[in-house]
C-alpha cells in the first residue's frame, strides 16, 4: 500500500508541474497557408490556467523541418498573472523543398518555476505555388553558319514549389510552305535533342547544355529559338513551359585587296585594285582611301556592299603607279560594328606602253632592209 501511495503522489506531482505550465491556446501564421521559400509571422498565444502569478514565461520555437526561425528563437513575456494570457510573435523561414501539406512546428514553454517546460507540437499548412521554370541566360548568343556549338542554358524555378523529373529540349521549327515543302529549321540539335534535370526547387538555379549545328546556308540574321521545358510538380502533374532565346547567326567578314591592273592613260596611270570578301559574313557600306606620293584622281571612293565569296573593284589614276599605295578600308561587319583594314600595295614594274611597241615594230623592218641594201652594195662592188 505504501508503494501505491508513493507512485500516486509522484503522478500528482507530475500533474501539478504539467499544469503550471502556460498552455499555448492558439497559433495564428501569415501568410496561411505558409508558402516554401518564405518567411511566414507566426503568432503564439499563451494563456495561463493557475490563479497564482507565473513568472519569467519563456516561449520557444525548436527548429525542426522545415522550419527555421528568423531571429530570436526564444521569447520571454515577462510574468503572466492568474488566468492571464500573452502573445509572442516569430519569423519563421519555409524551407524550399517543403511539399504541399500540413507540419508540425514545435513549441516550447518554460517558466521559473519550471524551466524543464514543455513541447507541444502545432499544425501549419504548407502549401505553395505551382512550379515555374524558365531560361534566363544563354552562354552563346552571336553563332556563325556551318559551326557546331555547345549551349549552355541557365535555367531558374522562379515557382514557390520543387519542380521534378525536368526535360529541356529544343522545339521543332520547322515550318511547312503553301506547297506543302517542309522549311528545314537552319539551327538544329546535334547528338541527344533533349537533356535531364532530376529536381529544381524555388528560387534555385541550375546549368544545362545541348549541342546544336548551324546549317551551313543558314541566313544571317536573328533567330528566335523556343526551349521547351516539362516537369512535374509534387503530385506528380505534369506540366510544359516554353521559353524564347534569342540567337544571331552572323558570318564574319574577310576583306583582302590586291592591285589586279595597271595601264597608261593620257601621261597617267590607270590603277585597278581589286577588292574579295572570303568570309561568311556581308561588309556594308564600305569607303576606300588611297594614300600615296604625288598625284590620285580620286584618293577616297565609296564602294558600298561586298557579299560573302564576292569580288569588288575600283580604279584610280595616279601620277606615280609603280610604288607603295596604302589602301584603308572601312566598312561595317555582320554585327553593324564599324572595322578598319590598312593594306600596302605595290605595282608591278611598268609594262612597256603601245607607243613604244608600235616603235619596236617600225624599227625591226628597218633594219631588215638596210641589211638587204648593205648585202647588194657590197656584191655589187665586187663585181666591178
Amino acid at each position: 500500500m505504501r508503494t501505491i501511495f508513493s507512485i500516486l503522489f509522484v503522478l500528482i506531482m507530475l500533474t501539478a508541474v504539467i499544469a503550471a505550465v502556460p498552455d499555448v491556446t492558439q497559433v495564428n501564421y501569415d501568410p496561411s497557408p505558409a508558402v516554401p521559400g518564405t518567411t511566414t509571422t507566426l503568432l503564439v498565444q499563451l494563456e495561463s490556467q493557475e490563479s497564482s502569478t507565473q513568472h519569467d514565461v519563456t516561449v520557444k520555437i525548436v527548429d525542426e523541418y522545415p522550419f527555421t526561425v528568423k531571429g530570436e528563437s526564444e521569447k520571454n513575456v515577462g510574468d503572466l498573472d492568474g488566468l492571464g494570457k500573452a502573445l509572442a510573435k516569430f519569423t519563421i523561414y519555409i524551407d524550399p523543398t517543403a511539399e504541399n501539406q500540413t507540419y508540425n512546428i514545435p513549441i516550447k514553454v518554460t517558466t521559473k518555476e519550471q524551466p524543464n517546460g514543455l513541447i507541444g507540437y502545432y499544425s501549419v499548412i504548407v502549401a505553395g505555388k505551382e512550379p515555374s521554370l524558365k531560361v534566363i541566360k544563354v552562354s552563346e548568343e552571336k553563332l556563325v553558319p556551318g559551326e557546331e556549338k555547345e549551349i549552355i542554358f541557365t535555367i531558374q524555378n522562379v515557382g514557390t514549389s520543387t519542380a521534378y523529373d525536368i526535360i529541356t529540349e529544343i522545339q521543332e521549327d520547322r515550318t511547312v510552305a503553301a506547297t506543302g515543302t517542309v522549311v528545314e529549321r537552319e539551327i538544329m540539335p546535334l547528338g541527344a535533342s533533349a537533356v535531364y534535370m532530376e529536381k529544381l526547387m524555388p528560387g534555385e538555379q541550375k546549368e544545362t547544355s545541348l549541342k546544336i549545328s548551324i546549317n551551313k546556308t543558314a541566313t544571317l540574321k536573328n533567330y528566335t529559338l523556343p526551349i521547351k521545358i516539362t516537369y512535374r510538380n509534387s503530385g506528380g502533374t505534369r506540366t510544359t513551359d516554353t521559353s524564347y532565346i534569342g540567337l544571331k547567326i552572323s558570318g564574319m567578314v574577310n576583306i583582302d585587296a590586291a592591285i589586279k591592273e595597271i595601264t597608261q592613260t593620257n601621261g597617267l596611270s590607270e590603277v585597278t585594285i581589286e577588292l574579295f570578301n572570303s568570309g561568311a559574313g556581308k561588309a556594308e557600306y564600305m569607303t576606300a582611301k588611297i594614300d600615296v606620293e604625288g598625284y590620285a584622281d580620286k584618293p577616297t571612293q565609296f564602294i558600298g556592299s561586298i557579299e560573302p565569296n564576292d569580288i569588288d573593284s575600283f580604279k584610280v589614276k595616279l601620277e606615280k603607279p609603280y610604288q607603295t599605295i596604302k589602301l584603308t578600308l572601312t566598312y561595317q561587319d555582320s554585327d553593324a560594328t564599324t572595322k578598319t583594314k590598312i593594306y600596302e600595295l605595290t605595282g608591278k614594274q611598268a609594262p612597256a606602253s603601245q607607243n613604244q611597241g608600235n616603235i619596236f615594230g617600225l624599227l625591226i623592218p628597218l633594219v631588215v632592209i638596210i641589211a638587204v641594201i648593205w648585202v647588194g652594195y657590197n656584191k655589187f662592188i665586187k663585181k666591178k
